[in-house]
């Protein structure tokens, strides 16, 4: 699996220059911000992690919108890329180059973790998301943001070897919620997005959200 994360990485190095104009200088930016804080909620002293954050879309909205923001990326260029970015709009972000399967934050630390076109590059959904849950605070949520239209519309990023270890590479919001559920996260809920968010290469998008939930404490 080593190779197969070289080679992804690889990839996303080579998107990284122009990853942000195709993805991130979008007229639906407000559209966006909208929705996270609307389902973040109205505590602007919550942190906000950006899984897979590339450039830094979400997180970039996340700091517009008051929140304390992380990102993280294990492509070092787009991790560089999403730091120019905040530098240029004066953003406080932190931006970490790292693995979200061994994620550098101590467990129960994170409120929110937020993710968008990135679910279905994980080659172990389960495992990958149990670390996620490891650092979120209990009560804490996670929002997937992911495509509706992917089995027609999906590119083709990666090799043919390396798309026939993606179990989610065509999933829907139904099957991400399932995995969601399947890992022991809470209070699923699908919630079907405005067309306005859609772009040309998809159209319609879900926002797929659960919840870490709180222990009860026996006396």
């Amino acid at each position: 699996m080593a190779t197969f994360d070289e080679e992804i990485k690889t990839v996303w190095n080579q998107h990284a220059k122009h990853y942000d104009k195709k993805h991130n200088q979008r007229e639906d930016r407000d559209i966006w911000k909208q929705i996270l804080v609307e389902h973040i909620g109205k505590d602007k002293n919550q942190r906000v992690l950006d899984m897979g954050t590339g450039t830094g879309f979400l997180a970039h909205l996340a700091a517009e919108a008051g929140y304390r923001s992380v990102g993280i990326d294990f492509a070092e260029k787009m991790v560089a890329q999403a730091k120019e970015i905040a530098n240029e709009t004066n953003l406080d972000i932190d931006f970490i180059q790292g693995d979200w399967n061994e994620l550098p934050f101590e467990n129960d630390s994170i409120d929110v973790i937020v993710n968008r076109l990135i679910m279905w590059t994980v080659f172990t959904p389960e495992e990958t998301l149990r670390e996620w849950w490891r650092v979120l605070k209990p009560g804490g949520r996670i929002l997937c943001f992911c495509p509706e239209d992917t089995k027609e519309r999906m590119p083709s990023h990666y090799t043919e070897a390396i798309e026939k270890l993606l179990p989610l590479r065509n999933a829907n919001s139904v099957q991400f919620a399932q995995t969601l559920k399947t890992t022991g996260y809470q209070q699923i809920s699908i919630t079907e997005l405005p067309e306005l968010c859609g772009d040309k290469l998809f159209r319609h998008w879900a926002l797929i959200k659960g919840e870490k939930e709180i222990m009860s404490s026996t006396n």
